[in-house]
């Protein structure tokens, strides 16, 4: 990425997202693209858990275009034949969405030590994380439980930060990185406990 430096680990996916880019004739790689290049790689941990979640490839190719024509509905275009809802390819290479450099800041890749499988995670935990946008209003028309993807997500991040090997006799990640991580993860699952009772409780009078 122009402002960027895509660590080694993670270049398969970000290749293959511009492809999906072009594939889906978008100007630009966003976050849909990012997942969709994770849903299809091989021997994936993040792979394996969207798929475990019913969300392979074919089923988030098939969401995004469900998005895509409900994005379209909203502004007055219904009843299209598919084959016109599905966009044409572009031989041009795309550039990059902002909400895609948020992803990586999100993910908060470093590049130091990581694996291909913690980095790959990483860019997923990123792409999840977006409360707003394409991937989410996908995954909702999905019916996917995005918490609990997010939630899995990040015990597999953790799982890999405890289980790391040392490299040239350093951990991949510093302490305060480990911890900060930590912190992060119990964060995000104490608002997501709130999120939750939120959902449930009664509503309260003059509430709609």
């Amino acid at each position: 990425m122009d402002d960027f430096p895509v660590p080694q680990q993670i270049r398969s996916v970000v290749v293959n997202a511009m492809l999906e880019a072009q594939r889906r004739g978008s100007a630009n790689v966003g976050p849909e693209h990012l997942l969709l290049a994770i849903g299809i790689a091989k021997d994936s941990a993040a792979a394996r858990i969207l798929s475990d979640a019913g969300l392979g490839y074919d089923a988030l190719d098939a969401a995004l275009d469900e998005e895509r024509a409900r994005s379209l509905a909203v502004v007055g275009i219904r009843d299209l034949d598919p084959a016109l809802v599905t966009a044409t390819s572009r031989l041009a290479r795309p550039g990059w969405a902002s909400t895609t450099r948020e992803v990586f800041r999100r993910a908060q890749l470093s590049g130091h030590g990581r694996r291909r499988r913690a980095a790959e995670l990483d860019v997923l935990y990123g792409v999840l994380t977006a409360n707003v946008g394409t991937v989410a209003r996908a995954l909702e028309y999905a019916g996917a439980d995005r918490d609990g993807l997010i939630g899995r997500v990040e015990r597999e991040r953790l799982a890999d930060l405890e289980n790391a090997p040392q490299r040239s006799g350093h951990q991949g990640l510093s302490q305060q990185e480990r911890q900060a991580l930590r912190r992060e993860a119990m964060a995000r699952a104490q608002q997501t406990r709130r999120d939750a009772a939120r959902r449930q409780a009664p509503p309260r009078d003059g509430d709609e």
